[in-house]
């Protein structure tokens, strides 16, 4: 992890350890949940100042749409992402995977999002429905993809939501470099 990135994740993890000793302030989380409204937002302006430049809109938004998932939610959790939260929305209550395909079209209209301001926007359906059933967030994981929107949190986040290989088979080589080091391994290989 480069400097920059470890500096990030230290002031997320602290931004986060400051919303869980506000838990207990009623007020504080009521302001924080209207961070999800562009019309109300500025109630939570005081509390994300600190940790943010108000004036940057991409900042704002992302550190809004943390702080307001925090305080709808404060089950949190240090693995996976959204596309996370998504299956488990998708397939919760009996639906196993049959579900997947209920939740596709709402799956895909967040990885359509050009920009993080705009997938802030849709984020909050999602973030109620985790608290409603359950679903712990990583909300660290979740301020790096917003911050780094873009192809890559796109791809971990379908990889989550539609599923790894399973277990027991490989996947396709990424590369030309990786296929000749498979076939000059089985080649060097002894019976």
């Amino acid at each position: 992890m480069g400097e920059i990135a470890t500096k990030q994740r230290g002031h997320i993890d602290r931004f986060l350890d400051h919303l869980a000793s506000q838990t207990g302030d009623r007020g504080v989380m009521a302001d924080l949940r209207h961070g999800l409204s562009r019309a109300t937002e500025y109630r939570a302006w005081p509390h994300i100042a600190q940790w943010c430049r108000l004036d940057n809109e991409k900042q704002r938004r992302i550190w809004l749409t943390v702080a307001a998932g925090f305080a709808i939610h404060q089950r949190a959790t240090d693995s996976g992402n959204m596309g996370t939260v998504l299956r488990s929305l998708a397939t919760g209550g009996g639906r196993g995977l049959e579900g997947l395909a209920t939740f596709d079209a709402r799956f895909r209209r967040l990885l359509a999002c050009s920009s993080a301001a705009e997938l802030c926007d849709h984020l909050g359906g999602v973030l109620r429905a985790a608290e409603r059933n359950g679903i712990p967030v990583n909300f660290a994981q979740l301020y790096k993809d917003l911050t780094y929107w873009g192809n890559r949190a796109k791809v971990e986040w379908a990889t989550e939501y539609w599923g790894t290989p399973p277990a027991g088979t490989s996947p396709e080589p990424e590369d030309e470099q990786e296929q000749l080091k498979e076939v000059e391994g089985e080649e060097g290989e002894q019976p």
